[in-house]
């Protein structure tokens, strides 16, 4: 294959994985699947999150949509567990952005106080990123400041 082939291959390569990546970033409700949810725990996740918060947040000021897009183009730069935790935070990015009211106007990042609020209900709450947005759409959601926490039961949904 001559370098014009492998170019153009490579370019093939990138523009679907672009592709996949802004269809998971547009239909939330798409992305990992339940049994690789499940194969990532609450206390590995936030793990991870938190050893890779300031590598993703490169303005250091939480984590957008476009940067976690960056970092799903470039699978090779994070090992397997890291890439499903980028997987899963972009599959409930809406959810997770909603945690805490920290920014003026609309929230559009992930930044270290959802992070924390994430790691209370996934890890202390033992709920899952799905049991966690479930609720949250139940009760019109952090968003709307409702006081009362969800519930304490684990996987529910």
């Amino acid at each position: 294959m001559d370098k014009w082939q492998q170019k153009l291959q490579r370019q093939t390569t990138a523009q679907r994985a672009l592709s996949g990546i802004s269809f998971l970033l547009s239909h939330p409700d798409q992305g990992p699947d339940d049994e690789t949810e499940s194969a990532m725990d609450g206390a590995k996740l936030i793990e991870l999150l938190n050893k890779n918060f300031k590598r993703l947040a490169k303005s250091n000021d939480g984590i957008t949509r476009g940067e976690l897009t960056i970092a799903l183009t470039n699978p090779h730069d994070f090992t397997q567990d890291e890439y499903v935790m980028l997987q899963l935070m972009a599959k409930y990015f809406d959810t997770i952005v909603n945690l805490s009211d920290d920014e003026e106007g609309e929230e559009t990042k992930i930044t270290e106080l959802d992070a924390q609020v994430l790691a209370q209900f996934i890890v202390d709450g033992k709920l899952s990123l799905k049991s966690l947005r479930y609720w949250c759409s139940m009760t019109g959601g952090p968003e709307n400041n409702i006081p009362t926490p969800p519930p304490l039961t684990g996987d529910s949904a």
